[in-house]
């Protein structure tokens, strides 16, 4: 299949991540454990919008950061951005292999996810991280409603092509040559968009419960 007969992933042409709750998870977790600590470290963001890890990486002086997507963006200063469809493989970004690879909401999307994470394997820098978010077929909300006949939110799709728990995804990244480093979750039930007090909460819970969360929030360290 290619980029052309793919038309599914035209509801993204033109994208702002609607709830900044997860990238800002991925971000201080990032920060928190030293993964961006290297002089000049090499960030990459598949599947780039507006309000994205890079974007919100931007007060972050020192970092050589890069977009990768199937659409058009129009990059902000400093981003080097690449315009591509991951079901066709990636590029070799002109040799250059990362600190870090986030992949927010991308692997649901991909054909064949054992070849896409293999190839962000081959991506990473040794010892790089790579993180990755992606819908919980088995967040809570999806729980209560699914023996009413209601899909699971947000993980069941017409442009996906993949379903994940904790567990699969784990179990996914390990086969392919990562160790699995921590799982978060965005949130239980609501975020901080919908409600302030209440979603500080259900953010903070989510953590402590990721496999009941809206979407898997996974780190990883390539294996040598």
């Amino acid at each position: 299949m290619t980029m052309e007969q793919d038309r599914q992933q035209e509801a993204f042409a033109d994208f702002t991540v609607p709830d900044p709750g997860r990238i800002l998870k991925v971000k201080n977790w990032l920060l928190r454990n030293g993964r961006l600590a290297k002089p000049d470290a090499a960030v990459l963001e598949i599947g780039y919008a507006r309000g994205g890890l890079l974007d919100q990486l931007a007060g972050h002086p020192g970092l050589n950061r890069f977009a990768l997507d199937i659409h058009p963006r129009a990059a902000k200063n400093g981003i080097t951005f690449v315009r591509h469809d991951i079901n066709r493989g990636f590029p070799d970004f002109g040799g250059q292999r990362f600190d870090v690879i986030f992949a927010g909401e991308v692997i649901e999307h991909a054909f064949d996810d054992r070849k896409f994470l293999q190839d962000l394997r081959g991506l990473l820098k040794p010892g790089g991280t790579l993180a990755l978010t992606t819908p919980n077929i088995f967040f809570l909300a999806s729980r209560i409603a699914f023996p009413f006949g209601v899909m699971p939110f947000m993980a069941y799709a017409p442009f996906h092509y993949h379903l994940y728990s904790v567990k699969t995804l784990s179990a996914l990244a390990a086969e392919s040559g990562y160790t699995v480093d921590k799982v978060l979750s965005s949130h239980l039930l609501i975020s901080t968009r919908m409600n302030v007090p209440l979603g500080k909460l259900c953010e903070w819970l989510g953590d402590l419960f990721p496999s009941f969360g809206a979407h898997i929030i996974l780190f990883a360290t390539r294996k040598e």
